[in-house]
């Protein structure tokens, strides 16, 4: 079975997931990535043949003045090279990224929506970006996705899929829930050992990812009082891009000399030195949609986890067991639960033996042997 990986982006941690699942699949089957001409070809393991195609788009929601630039237009026409998946003739297509417009209309204009079997895993049902973008967002993905003809869809939670019952995107039959493996990429591409620190006493508490206010950085900030007061010892490590001056304040009223504040894009090799300085990981979202990657990340280096229990984290994270689940906008709950974490070393590492016992499950080997048997059953059933 010939299976191609269709990512059209360089940025972010879609590679890093695409990557991931397209490495394990190679194991059992012949993979192909079709992919953006800057896309890292060393993430990818030798078995996987990796094309480069696609321009970077560049423009997002938030400036769409950049999708009328010379440079957007040339990303836009790039994508004719999606014809080239002919000349591969795979058994199978799999999306593993929001479809884009560009992927849609490419794909309809060659013919291509209806000549293979197609899989599309939705990470997000939701964007979370703001009421007004969200919306736009919603309308935009929804229309272009009607133009891909998806046999199977997947999605990362059993929360997700209940929403996509209710909101009347499918019945159910045509969607699978298969969970984001751990992301051990970081442990082999962002290096093995962590800087010398200065203050090896520390515990350290790391927030990371693109500063949004969804992901609930506010409570954490309205935490650190608390957490600092019990643990003196503690430092509070904020990394990620994105807008911080929304916090400013709240920033203020915290010692000034607990916190450690990255706020740019964060390298690979940063990532990896960062989660293994971390005690503890913090997710304080107030709602979510799909699953986070960053859990995923720091199972990768065995760190104990605290989060809301917002829609489904509860799915991935065992309370009492591989971390703790606090309710959202609750700052209270989210100290006692992360100082509970600091204090107690036997706690700490009882939770790191369960989250070795998570990762057997969440394995890339055993995630994506789940996604071959469905590639299996859509390839008998389909009709081509």
């Amino acid at each position: 079975m010939k299976v191609l990986y269709i990512i059209p982006y360089d940025w972010g941690g879609l590679p890093h997931y695409t990557s991931e699942l397209a490495n394990a699949a190679s194991k059992y089957e012949t993979v192909v990535v079709l992919g953006s001409k800057g896309i890292r070809t060393d993430y990818f393991s030798k078995d996987v043949n990796v094309i480069k195609a696609f321009n970077r788009l560049n423009f997002s929601l938030k400036d769409l003045r950049k999708a009328f630039s010379l440079s957007s237009l040339s990303g836009f026409l790039s994508f004719k090279e999606i014809k080239i998946i002919d000349e591969i003739k795979p058994d199978l297509i799999h999306f593993t990224t929001p479809l884009i417009p560009t992927i849609p209309i490419f794909m309809w204009l060659y013919g291509l929506n209806s000549k293979y079997p197609i899989i599309h895993t939705k990470h997000h049902l939701r964007f979370l970006s703001g009421f007004c973008l969200e919306s736009f967002g919603e309308v935009v993905v929804n229309l272009f996705e009607r133009l891909i003809r998806c046999q199977q869809i997947i999605v990362h939670t059993e929360n997700d899929k209940k929403e996509m019952i209710k909101r009347g995107i499918s019945d159910g039959e045509n969607v699978t829930v298969i969970p984001i493996g751990i992301f051990d990429f970081f442990r082999v591409h962002g290096g093995k050992s962590a800087p010398a620190n200065d203050h090896p006493n520390e515990k350290c508490i790391l927030f990371f990812g693109y500063i949004k206010k969804y992901k609930g950085l506010e409570y954490l900030l309205r935490a650190v009082p608390l957490i600092n007061r019990e643990v003196k010892e503690a430092k509070i490590i904020i990394a990620g891009e994105g807008d911080l001056s929304l916090y400013q304040d709240l920033i203020k009223d915290c010692n000034s000399s607990k916190l450690e504040i990255y706020n740019h894009y964060i390298s690979d090799e940063q990532v990896s030195a960062l989660f293994q300085r971390a005690t503890v990981v913090v997710l304080p979202y107030t709602s979510m949609s799909g699953e986070s990657g960053i859990l995923n990340i720091a199972y990768a280096f065995e760190k104990p986890v605290v989060s809301s229990n917002a829609e489904g984290f509860s799915e991935i994270i065992e309370d009492n067991v591989t971390g703790y689940l606090v309710p959202p906008k609750d700052h209270l709950s989210l100290a006692q639960a992360t100082i509970k974490i600091l204090k107690d070393d036997y706690l700490r590492e009882e939770m790191i033996r369960g989250i070795r016992r998570k990762r057997q499950e969440l394995s890339w080997d055993a995630i994506a042997r789940r996604h071959i048997k469905v590639y299996k059953e859509i390839i008998q059933t389909a009709s081509f």
